[in-house]
């Protein structure tokens, strides 16, 4: 699908940061970003020192950008604030249609951050946003939302997980639609929890403009299936 250009905030669901979270962000740790779309998947890793704040003008930068563009405008909020990192990695990569769903299922269905872990482990902080879909001849059609972010966390664990995302599948020809929604986020004790749940009628919708970019940035606060609606649903 194609993804336009968004420009959109929503002053009711944005973050507040916590000082004695930001020092975590302080101490220099390792960033990587996946974005996902119809055909490829865009990595960008590296090493920094950054703020939360910061981190939060990163994915604000990649609001108004087509996915292609992300490692350029990453990198260039970087150097134009003067902030120092080492190890920057950017790769495009082909995405077949069974690798995207696959992790979309790893991200709306692992019980455990352990099971999250076997993808992110490299990272200290991770984002990912996949915004895929597939057609075949008869007019039917399979696809996925997802946004995810892993931080650092105050509790006893190492980090947490905010998971929003969507599977669905319907028919061009005849309007069958089914999608399985959730909203979930990692507790103390490592599970992952389902805050809004709902399968049947999808609640974004299959084809159109969906903000995923915006819905990470406000990712934080975000419990329900109707915030996600105002935010992402152009």
């Amino acid at each position: 699908m194609n993804q336009k250009t968004f420009n959109k905030n929503i002053s009711s669901t944005q973050a507040t940061y916590a000082p004695e979270k930001a020092m975590l962000y302080n101490r220099g740790l390792s960033y990587r970003f996946e974005i996902m779309d119809d055909g490829n998947i865009y990595s960008i890793s590296f090493n920094a020192g950054l703020t939360q704040e910061e981190t939060k003008k990163i994915l604000e930068s990649i609001q108004n950008c087509l996915y292609e563009k992300i490692t350029g405008y990453i990198q260039k909020y970087l150097e134009q604030s003067n902030i120092a990192y080492t190890g920057f990695v950017a790769s495009r990569k082909p995405l077949s249609h069974s690798r995207a769903m696959k992790l979309t299922e790893l991200f709306l269905h692992s019980e455990n951050c352990i099971s999250l872990d076997t993808h992110t482990s490299n990272a200290d902080i991770y984002y990912a946003i996949i915004d895929h879909q597939q057609s075949d001849s008869k007019g039917n059609c399979e696809g996925c939302y997802i946004v995810a972010q892993k931080t650092p966390a105050l509790s006893n664990c190492q980090h947490k997980y905010s998971i929003i995302g969507q599977t669905f599948s319907c028919n061009e020809t005849n309007s069958d639609e089914y999608s399985y929604f959730a909203i979930r986020e990692s507790k103390e004790n490592e599970l992952i929890n389902n805050i809004a749940l709902s399968s049947g009628e999808p609640v974004l919708p299959s084809f159109g403009c969906i903000d995923l970019p915006t819905l990470l940035l406000n990712i934080d606060n975000i419990q329900t299936a109707e915030q996600v609606i105002e935010i992402a649903v152009k």
